[in-house]
């Protein structure tokens, strides 16, 4: 199976993200998920930093202390995205350093930069 960006060629390479083959324009493209309209006026408040640490640890379900693809997609949709399993993956892609396919404590600061800079947001 052909993952999603292998066909990207080396002139698109001026489009990705520093160290990471992440086109610029995927936030854009993949705007969050929001709730049904209830006719009642939302604040939105971002998300910080600890709230985003919390989450990532919840849902690392069997308390391994490595978050799988399928705990990231966990989380990213809690976090509203529309395309959770493509955010898991790109996150998995800036994140997880060593390649083994899943997120460590030491590269647990990494993805959560990477979801802080996504600019989620609590309605």
């Amino acid at each position: 199976m052909m993952h999603i960006f292998s066909s990207i060629t080396s002139t698109q390479n001026s489009n990705l993200d520093e160290g990471a083959f992440v086109p610029k324009g995927i936030d854009e493209a993949c705007p969050r998920a929001t709730w049904p309209a209830t006719g009642k006026k939302r604040a939105s408040v971002p998300i910080t930093e600890e709230q985003v640490r919390g989450i990532f640890h919840r849902y690392d379900t069997n308390r391994d202390g490595l978050l799988s693809k399928q705990e990231l997609k966990n989380a990213f949709s809690s976090l509203g995205s529309r395309m959770p399993g493509v955010r898991a993956w790109l996150a998995l892609q800036h994140a997880d350093v060593n390649g083994d396919g899943y997120i460590n404590e030491a590269e647990f600061d990494k993805l959560v930069k990477y979801t802080m800079k996504r600019g989620y947001k609590f309605n």
